[in-house]
Formats: C-alpha cells, structure tokens, sequence
C-alpha cells in the first residue's frame, strides 16, 4: 500500500478527527477530504455513507477505530505497542469507546452543538437529561480507571487516549458535564500538548 491515504469526512468530526491524529503522530501523509454522509464521494469509498472512511491505494475502510488500528499497524509506534497485554487492553479502550462512551455524549453534543448549526429546531432537553445521565455512567467510569495514571494504557499517551479523548472535542461547546471530573480533564490537558492533538483541533468557526 502507499502512503498516499485519503481520509472522507468532516474536518469537525471528533470521529474524523481519531484517524488524522493518528496519522499526525506516526508522520504518515494524509489527504483529508472534507464531505457530508449524501456525498457520492463518499459513498464510493463507503456505501453506507458514514464518516469517516479511508482509501489506501485502493484498500477502503470504515469506522474510525478501526482506521486507527490500521494507521498505526503500518508504522511501529508507542502508541500501538505490540505487547499483547498492552494491546488487549487498547482494544478494550477501542471497544468502550464506541459501545458506552460515544453513546453517553453523543446525544448531549447533537442537541447543544449540532442542531444549531444545522437549523434542526429547539434542544430537546428530555433528551439531554436522559444522556446526561448515561454521561455521568461513564465518566465515573472512565475518572476512576484515571486515576493515578497518566495515560489509559501504559506510561504514554496510545490509540486508548486518542480515541477516547476525541469524544471530548466539543465537550465545552456542547457544554458537557464534565467540570467534576478531576482526573478526566488533567488528562485531557495532557492530550491537549500533543502536536498531534493541536495539529487536529477542529475549528467550529
């Protein structure tokens, strides 16, 4: 496969954003192609429109976690060490990820940040309440798990803190509830230094 990898999808998205960190740490050159879900391009790339998407040459892939895991697969890196307990533990991250955490705070971010910016009417703040409760679920989760560590996994930042931290992009302008949560947002700042991190920070306008 060459290097030369496109990634489709909106440079806003906290899940776009995964593989270009990625891609930033381990120095591997990106064509980033910003398009919406009903763009042909994309659905060339991946049939159910969903973002983002990659294409290596040829080689299309889906879901964000699963481009990180490749990304990081081309090139030897701390963040995706090849110790297999450390890796065990990544893809529990990986997995946590998308099956607990995204749901907790992706409804929060759809009715505070994204349906203003897309005229889609009022926030519905049943819908917030009911989120904001999975939300508390899993930051307690994730704060406990934190605690006394710098990063998820390991002694540096891996694929765990990028993809995880990621869901934390608009956490601010989506007004998360997240200011309680000590060790959560001291690894957060953590992230914040990284260059991968600063060359990835959306820009919502």
């Amino acid at each position: 496969m060459s290097e030369s990898i496109k990634i489709y999808g909106s440079p806003i998205s906290q899940n776009v954003r995964k593989p270009l960190a990625v891609a930033a740490h381990l120095g591997i050159a990106i064509e980033s192609i910003p398009v919406g879900p009903h763009d042909p391009a994309l659905k060339a790339v991946n049939p159910c429109g969903r973002i983002p998407a990659m294409d290596d040459d040829g080689f299309t892939l889906g879901e964000s976690n699963a481009i990180m895991v490749y990304l990081a697969s081309k090139k030897p890196s701390d963040i995706y060490p090849e110790d297999a307990v450390a890796r065990a533990e990544i893809h529990s991250w990986l997995s946590w990820d998308v099956a607990h955490w995204t749901p907790a705070y992706q409804p929060i971010q759809f009715e505070r940040l994204i349906k203003p910016m897309l005229g889609r009417g009022e926030t519905d703040e049943a819908v917030v309440e009911t989120a904001t409760k999975a939300f508390h679920r899993e930051a307690a989760h994730l704060d406990t798990a934190l605690d006394g560590k710098t990063w998820l996994v390991g002694e540096g930042p891996t694929l765990a803190d990028l993809a995880v931290g990621a869901g934390l992009t608009h956490a601010d302008a989506a007004k998360f509830p997240w200011g309680d949560y000590a060790n959560i947002r001291a690894w957060y700042e953590r992230l914040g230094v990284l260059d991968c991190w600063k060359k990835t920070t959306p820009q919502l306008g």
